[in-house]
């Protein structure tokens, strides 16, 4: 149900606090009422006796405990609890805070009369409370009024985000109204690795989180090293090796990815070497441009459309430590044929990344530190999935996160596993990567998935 945030609720704690306190000194002195008439009764006839302060004292310690309790309701149990009572303190605190805001940003108007100051105008916010899932709806007025376009440009959704550490998710326009939904709580959005079930199209990363890599086609993947970058992309090789057989995973550093080579299922698909890598790239180049000429044929009679309308399947590559793969190769003597393959799988991967989407041929990346060096233009400009494991820096941020806006803040000090994702144009927003269970093993969980394959 939505609640509607009055200019009042920025005392709502303290109001609520006194009603209640007020309310338990009623209860306590029914309570106490026949002691008190006694003590009147004894008082009249000069029969006073210092016992006759004992119910005046229960009462302010029953009153002074039940304070006590309040307060601590509101601020230790509300926070470490899930339960209805934890869930009212919270909504106190919430709607609070949100009076607070209209009224610190301006976003109300006041008037005087001979009777005083009084307020004119105080937007029609409302808020409803989403507990289980971690969100908090918020409707605000696009109604003509005098804030209505500081509204509508999200201005106050800006100051929400940071004095909640909330993260909005979505906003829509409906007659009169803008409605923006945010997550207070972003580790309920959480998904656990062995329940990820991809769909032909889609693969999960986060509740209410997708990737629809033929609509957002190519990914990066970036992050520091403790971060959950390869636990990520754990997560969505394992989906896409249930999906199809086509993924080529490179892994120049021959760390965690270069070690599935000796799972027997992957055999064949895993590489790890300088040399191996830059064949890969340059066969999987090859294979794109044999289906652009069977598309091209296809298409000669005057058909149109996909590899999907074709019934072709997706291909993938991998491309794990791209900058080390970089680095490495950059340093190779000019003429050598190592110089030579390099150069050719790195203006394949170009027109991979231009070309793939419509010919089902796409990128994965990760990387530790993307730059404008390390990462190519071309590369750069087609990727519609961006994920950052951790908080960026500055020039990571610029680099991966173009056009954001939103101040980006740790989620967990405790937790490992979260980061800011972006799939498209849209909002960048905080996630945690599904969870990985304590006794994981790489190699038994892709042949799981490759299990399931149909």
């Amino acid at each position: 149900m939505m609640k509607t945030i009055k200019y009042s609720d920025q005392y709502l704690a303290q109001t609520l606090f006194k009603r209640a306190l007020f309310f338990a000194l009623i209860v306590v002195t029914v309570l106490f009422l026949p002691w008190y008439i006694s003590i009147v009764k004894n008082g009249l006839a000069s029969q006073f006796s210092w016992w006759h302060l004992l119910p005046i004292v229960f009462t302010l310690i029953m009153i002074s405990a039940f304070g006590w309790l309040l307060n601590w309701l509101y601020r230790v149990y509300a926070l470490e609890h899930d339960d209805f009572i934890a869930h009212y303190m919270r909504a106190i605190e919430l709607r609070q805070l949100i009076s607070l805001l209209i009224v610190s940003k301006g976003f109300y108007d006041t008037d005087s009369d001979e009777k005083g100051q009084f307020v004119s105008y105080f937007p029609k916010v409302r808020i409803k409370f989403l507990f289980k899932t971690g969100q908090i709806i918020l409707q605000e007025p696009v109604d003509g009024q005098k804030y209505m376009e500081r509204f509508s440009k999200g201005e106050f959704d800006n100051t929400v985000e940071i004095a909640l550490l909330a993260d909005r998710q979505t906003t829509e326009f409906e007659k009169n109204m803008m409605i923006s939904t945010f997550a207070f709580e972003p580790i309920k959005f959480r998904r656990q690795l062995l329940e990820l079930v991809p769909q032909k199209g889609v693969l999960q990363i986060s509740k209410g989180i997708d990737w629809k890599y033929d609509t957002f086609y190519n990914a990066l993947i970036s992050g520091n090293v403790g971060t959950g970058k390869s636990y990520t992309m754990f997560a969505i090789i394992g989906q896409l090796l249930q999906l199809t057989k086509f993924v080529e995973i490179l892994d120049p550093k021959r760390s965690d990815l270069a070690s599935l080579k000796y799972v027997d299922e992957l055999n064949g698909h895993v590489h790890s070497t300088q040399s191996e890598i830059n064949q890969a790239v340059i066969q999987y180049y090859q294979d794109m441009m044999k289906r652009a000429e069977k598309m091209e044929q296809i298409k000669a009679s005057g058909k149109i459309g996909t590899y999907k309308d074709y019934n072709f399947v997706p291909h993938f590559l991998v491309f794990d430590e791209f900058g080390a793969y970089r680095e490495m190769n950059e340093r190779l003597a000019y003429g050598t044929q190592d110089k030579e393959d390099f150069d050719t799988a790195m203006s394949n991967l170009n027109e991979i990344a231009m070309l793939g989407r419509e010919l089902g041929f796409y990128i994965l990346i990760g990387m530790q530190r993307p730059d404008a060096n390390s990462l190519p233009m071309a590369v750069r400009n087609q990727l519609n999935l961006k994920i950052n494991m951790g908080v960026p820096t500055p020039e990571i941020e610029k680099m991966v996160f173009q056009d954001n806006e939103k101040q980006l803040r740790p989620l967990s000090s405790h937790l490992k596993g979260w980061g800011f994702i972006q799939v498209g144009t849209g909002q960048v927003r905080s996630f945690f990567a599904p969870e990985v269970p304590k006794d994981f093993n790489l190699h038994e969980y892709m042949k799981a998935q490759i299990a399931q394959r149909a």
